[in-house]
Formats: C-alpha cells, sequence, structure tokens
C-alpha cells in the first residue's frame, strides 16, 4: 500500500504531540505559562480560520497548528504531572501507611518485590490522611508473606525512603525510569512491621488474572516435565520469564530473540492471525455470520491479554488490532498507519509518560516499519517457490521491523544480533506452534493421556527452540557488542529513518541521499569517538555496593581492581554501560589480594596501579604510624574503619581522599560528619564514581 502524507492526518496530529511530550519534559516551564500559550495559540487558530485565505496564510495557519499541537502535548504532560502530585503521600509526615497490592509479589534474592498504592497515612497523632501515590516495595522473604496477592490491602510502619539516582558513568537511571511510572519512593518491609487489613479489597479484574495465570503456570508445570522447557513455555505464552536460568535468556538476547518472553504485540499478532485464517473458512453469507465473526475474535484477543497478565504491550496491540478490525468490518479499506496513530494517541492522552516507556517506543516503531517497508522490502526479490517465498516474507517482515527499531535497540542496548535473520525465521514459526499447543493444553487438561501427549509434544518443540538458539549463538561474529550512541547520534539516526519514510512517501531522491548522508555522519562520528576514547588513560572509581573497584584503562583494555570478585549482577548494571562508553574490548578483573603484575603491584595496603598510589585504611592498620608521612595519590577509608583524624594528617601526604563503597551505611555516615566537622574534602563513593585521566 503506497501512503501519502494527505491520508495520514492523525500521524500528522500525533507526531508533533509527541514531540512536545519529550521536549517539555526535558526542559522545564510552568504549567499556568505553558496553558496559557497553548489557548492563545488556538485562538490565534481560530481566527484564522474566520480569515481570508491566501497562500501566506495558509502557511502561517500550518506553521501555528504545529507549535500549537506541540505546546498541547507540552500541557497534556506537565497537567499529568501536576495531578499525580496533588495529594502525593510525600507531602505528609507518616508513622504508618495503608496500602493495596497491585501486582503479583515477584522474588528477589533477598526479598518479595511489589508496588503498593497507598491510599491513607497515619501520623504520630493517629490523624488519619487520604492520599494517593505509588510506593515500590520489598517484602521480608517469610513465608507469612509470600501469600499476600493483588487486591489485599496490608497497614505497615512507615519508612520511605528517595530512590537513588544511577552512581556510576553510563549506568541505568533506575530512578528516572520508576519516575516514568510514576514511582518516587522505595521502602523495604520486614515481616514485623507489616499487617493484613483485608484480603481482596480492590483490583477484582487484576486478582482474577493472576489467578488465572497461576493455574494456566499449574497445568504447564504438571505436563511439561523438564523445568527448563517449562520455564520457556511460562515465557511464550505468559511472558513470565523469572524461572528462565541465565545461560538460556543470554543465549536468546545474544540471538536477537529475546522478544518471544514477554507477551507483547507479537503474540496479540499471532492470536488475531490464526483466529483470522480458521474464521476464514466459514463464509460470510450473511451479516449475522460477519458480526459473530468479529465478536469471536475480539472477545478471545481481549480474554488472551487478559488471561497473561494485561501487560502494557499487550494491552497496546490488542487495542490496535481492535482498532483495525472495527475498522474492516465497518469498510473494505482501512488505513493502518492512521489507525496505530490513533492507538499511539489514545494511550498517551491517558498516560504521557508512556512515552519514555522502551516498549511503547520500540513495539510502535517495529510497527510502522513493517507498514510502510514490509511490502517494498518484499517486492525486491520474487519466487515461484512456495517455501522459499514464505520464508522471504518472513524474513522481509524481520527486516522492515527491525530497520525502524535498529537505532533505539542500539542505544538501550548497545549490541546487536548478527544473526537475527537467521533466528527469527525458525524462531517465530516454532513460538507460534508452542503458543497455540500450550492454549490447547488448558482445555486438553481435563483428559489427561491427551494433555500429556500434548505436553511431550511441547517439550520436544521447545527441545528444538532451545538446541538452534544455543548452535545460533556459538557461531563466531555472532553480536557487535559495546556499540556506543549518543542522544545526539540517536536523533540524526531518528532523522535518517524519518527521511527514509519520507523518500518512501514522496519518491524525492533528496530525502534518501540526505538520510544516507546523515548516516555516514554517525558512522564516521563513531569511528573517530573510538579512537579518542582509545588514546585516554583513565583512572576510574566504580561505585559498588559493598565492594571496592579501581579501574585503568587504555586502547581499549581495562584493568579493574577489587576488594571481591565482581558478581555477574554488579558487572551488568554497574559496569556494562561504562565499556560501551570508553570503547572497552579487552576487560580483566583481578582481585585485591592477587599477584602482582606489570601493570600494578600490591603490597602492605598499597596498590599502585600504573603511575597511581593508593592506600587502604583498613581495621588492622588504622593504627600504624608512620615516621615519615606516606605520599600517595589517594588514600581510601574501607572495611568499616575506625578513623583517628589526627592520625590521618600526621600520617599521610595524598592529593584525594575517598570513602569506599564497601563500608556500610552506618560507618558512611559518621565518615561524613567527621570529614565536614574536620574540614577536610573527601569524596563519597558510596553517592558516586571518580573519573580521571592521568
Amino acid at each position: 500500500m503506497q501512503y501519502k502524507l494527505s491520508q495520514l492526518p492523525i500521524l500528522k496530529i500525533a507526531f508533533p504531540i509527541l514531540l512536545g511530550i519529550v521536549v517539555f519534559n526535558s526542559f522545564f516551564i510552568q504549567f499556568s505559562i505553558l496553558y496559557a500559550v497553548t489557548v492563545l495559540l488556538f485562538i490565534l487558530l481560530l481566527s484564522f480560520h474566520f480569515s481570508i485565505h491566501t497562500k501566506k496564510t495558509k502557511r502561517l495557519t500550518s506553521i501555528v497548528l504545529y507549535i500549537f499541537l506541540i505546546c498541547l502535548g507540552g500541557s497534556l504532560y506537565l497537567h499529568q504531572q501536576r495531578e499525580e502530585q496533588k495529594n502525593h503521600f510525600s507531602l505528609y509526615t507518616a508513622n504508618y501507611a495503608k496500602g493495596i497490592i497491585e501486582f503479583t509479589l515477584s522474588k528477589t534474592a533477598k526479598s518479595y518485590k511489589t508496588i503498593l498504592s497507598i491510599e491513607e497515612v497515619i501520623d504520630s497523632n493517629s490523624n488519619i490522611k487520604k492520599c494517593s501515590g505509588k510506593l515500590l516495595a520489598y517484602f521480608e522473604k517469610d513465608s507469612s508473606l509470600s501469600n499476600l496477592q493483588i487486591g489485599d490491602e496490608v497497614l505497615f510502619k512507615w519508612n520511605a525512603t528517595e530512590i537513588q539516582s544511577s552512581k556510576n558513568i553510563a549506568e541505568f537511571d533506575y530512578k528516572n525510569y520508576l519516575e516514568n511510572k510514576s514511582i518516587y519512593q522505595q521502602q523495604y518491609i520486614p515481616v514485623h512491621s507489616i499487617h493484613l487489613i483485608q484480603k481482596h479489597k480492590k483490583h477484582t479484574l487484576k486478582r482474577i488474572s493472576a489467578s488465572i495465570s497461576l493455574f494456566i503456570q499449574s497445568i504447564l508445570r504438571k505436563y511439561i516435565e523438564k523445568p527448563e522447557n517449562m520455564a520457556v513455555a511460562n515465557g511464550i505464552l505468559l511472558g513470565n520469564d523469572d524461572d528462565i536460568n541465565r545461560d538460556t535468556y543470554n543465549t536468546f538476547a545474544f540471538t536477537g530473540i529475546l522478544h518471544i518472553l514477554s507477551v507483547s504485540g507479537l503474540h496479540v499478532g499471532i492470536v488475531y492471525m490464526l483466529l483470522a485464517f480458521l474464521l476464514s473458512f466459514i463464509k460470510d453469507k450473511n451479516l449475522k455470520i460477519k458480526y459473530c465473526k468479529f465478536i469471536f475474535i475480539l472477545v478471545f484477543i481481549w480474554m488472551f491479554t487478559f488471561v497473561t497478565g494485561s501487560s502494557t504491550a499487550c494491552v497496546r496491540a490488542a487495542l490496535l488490532f481492535t482498532l483495525i478490525h472495527t475498522g474492516k468490518i465497518q469498510r473494505e479499506y482501512v488505513n493502518s498507519v492512521n489507525l496505530l496513530a490513533g492507538a499511539a494517541l489514545l494511550q498517551i492522552f491517558f498516560n504521557a509518560n508512556v512515552v519514555f516507556d522502551v516498549g511503547f517506543q520500540l513495539s510502535y516503531l517495529a510497527m510502522f516499519g513493517l507498514l510502510f517497508l514490509y511490502k517494498p522490502i518484499y517486492a525486491i526479490y520474487y519466487s515461484s517457490n512456495f517455501w522459499i517465498d514464505k520464508i522471504w516474507q518472513l524474513w522481509s517482515a524481520s527486516i522492515a521491523a527491525q530497520i525502524f527499531t535498529v537505532p533505539l535497540s542500539i542505544y538501550y542496548f548497545g549490541n546487536f544480533p548478527t544473526y537475527f535473520l537467521i533466528a527469527n525465521l525458525f524462531a517465530i514459526p516454532l513460538s507460534f506452534s508452542i503458543l497455540w499447543c500450550c492454549l490447547l493444553l488448558i482445555p486438553l487438561s481435563l483428559i489427561s493421556f491427551l494433555a500429556v501427549y500434548f505436553g511431550k509434544i511441547i517439550s520436544f518443540q521447545i527441545d528444538c527452540f532451545l538446541f538452534l538458539s544455543q548452535w545460533l549463538a556459538n557461531l563466531p561474529m555472532g553480536k557487535w557488542n559495546n556499540i556506543y550512541l549518543s542522544y545526539g547520534q540517536l536523533l540524526i539516526l531518528m532523522l535518517a529513518m524519518s527521511l527514509i519514510l519520507a523518500f518512501y512517501l514522496s519518491k524525492k531522491p533528496k530525502y534518501l541521499l540526505v538520510s544516507l548522508s546523515l548516516i555516514l555522519i554517525c558512522i564516521l562520528q563513531s569511528y573517530y569517538f573510538t579512537i579518542f576514547q582509545h588514546q585516554k588513560k583513565q583512572i576510574v572509581l566504580y561505585s559498588i555496593p559493598k565492594n571496592m573497584a579501581i579501574a585503568y584503562q587504555h586502547q581499549g583494555k581495562q584493568i579493574l581492581i577489587s576488594k571481591d570478585k565482581i558478581l555477574d549482577k554488579d558487572y551488568s548494571f554497574s559496569i556494562a554501560n561504562s565499556h560501551r562508553l570508553f570503547q572497552i574490548d579487552n576487560y580483566t578483573n583481578k582481585q585485591l589480594d592477587s599477584t602482582s603484575q606489570s601493570d600494578y603491584y600490591y603490597e602492605e595496603d598499597v596498590l599502585v596501579l600504573k603511575n597511581k598510589s593508593f592506600y587502604f585504611l583498613t581495621q588492622k592498620n588504622t593504627r600504624k604510624s608512620f615516621k615519615i608521612p606516606l605520599e600517595i595519590d589517594y588514600l581510601m577509608v574501607s572495611d568499616n574503619c575506625y578513623l583517628n583524624i589526627d592520625a590521618i594528617r600526621r600520617n599521610f601526604k595524598y592529593q584525594k581522599l575517598f570513602i569506599s563503597s564497601d563500608n556500610d551505611a552506618y560507618h558512611v555516615k559518621i565518615y561524613r560528619k567527621l570529614f565536614a566537622e574536620n574540614k577536610i574534602d573527601f569524596w563519597d563513593l558510596n553517592e558516586k564514581y571518580y573519573q580521571t585521566e592521568i
């Protein structure tokens, strides 16, 4: 289908509104001022409407309309932010709070994690204040709390804290991520300070959905014998990947098929297409049959969305297919791009923060890619062979979806799976088959022997799925890692994608030429950026909870000396993204007590890393005294040691003093107070990393 801009009015409205949300999220302006500007622009548009129309006034009207829509998007976003804060629990002083459990409890290493919707806070005088807002809650891992469900009302002792910002360079900003979901505070709640007030007070539909999900999981667990296969089936059907082991998860990520494990538009699309195909054999002899098919498809799609947990991506896809299907029942031709833009607008008007959700961004870009680029890509090659043609259709769809999402995927995740086309070639059909076999298993569980047979079929399919995934993952050059894109480069590439779209719509070669030029600029920028980073000699002190990590890096190599071994979760969360920024290709982690090498040595609490020296104050050496002050570059306060300020001044000559991140919160508080009282400059690694060139 060839689209023209004149045929896409909703898209032309949606884009400036979305742009306005992004702009006014980045630049602060008072809501009252922006609202006044928006109203004035609207009045100006009305005056243009009733004035004499000339070429000049039409052009001016278009410009004013565009600015009005940008301001409208910003006003919508700021209005929702203001309404959110009106009666927020953070405005009150509280000793206790009442909250409703919003989500099924998920297991972490040491706790149960959920979201609480706070409804009341109680102060020291027993005054009750009605309020609102969401709290990220971590319940103590106790058997008495494991049975808490969605909709349960709990009373607990209040001790909420602000969510901390990212502490390391290029680290994932969890605080910003939660703020875009309207969550600003968190709290750990021990078992002795929480009381169940009322079971199933609210959220009946959510609770029913969670109960159905648990029931389905019990069926999968009963008839799929291998735990890993059951975990994969659970991921494909319900989007629950909690039980999938890390190796399997990394394999799926490595091959570019991780989307299979989250219930998304793909899954809803599979359900929709299969239903449409099966019902196509029933001829529309009259209007009643046509409407019955229409209602059945919509009911089934929303039932599937409901039982799989009603994830944002799933609801988004269900909404889109509802709009498309409703359009088709009304008329023969439906402009899918307008409907897609309309679905995005609906979500934005209900919650403008959804614009900053990665899933929202990737799913809509993928859909736009499919709608605009699938047919032109498919038309490049023709085969009369049925199977080759089907393979080419699948590849064309994967390429079309990937083209628009590649810049964003690289920006967020820093890698690109080389064999994603081959992987999706088997992943999509197999996940299609596994999904439907799992759906059939649910009613067949009433007939035990058939359910056992189906369970074996599902298990065999998953075995094939895992074998092919692992085979691809083991191929050389399977993934481009550590690809770094700055925010500016991302904007340039997204502009390039827009110009490719403009070329497709207008057939003007200049758009394609400018687009290719912008892509070339980004490639050259990345090349020179890599050279620039490799030339730097740097010392980086990371903020790693309960650990100490000091790194030297040059020419794409990093030597990281740590007190304890860096755990996988600490590496992926705190360090991995910095390797993208610094363009680190070779990473070595050594522990502080390890054997000295040519690049460094460690002896008697002194570490020399290249030409920088570190002395570590610990519990064992704080009483040590030197005849001559020890001259070092960096003095590290660590190991929750006792501090004597006079001894520090007497024993050391240093350039910078650090509070190490291996100290506990209690001792960090003491150190900060002690240094402040004695007017000693320090750097607290518990708050932020340190970086310097040498």
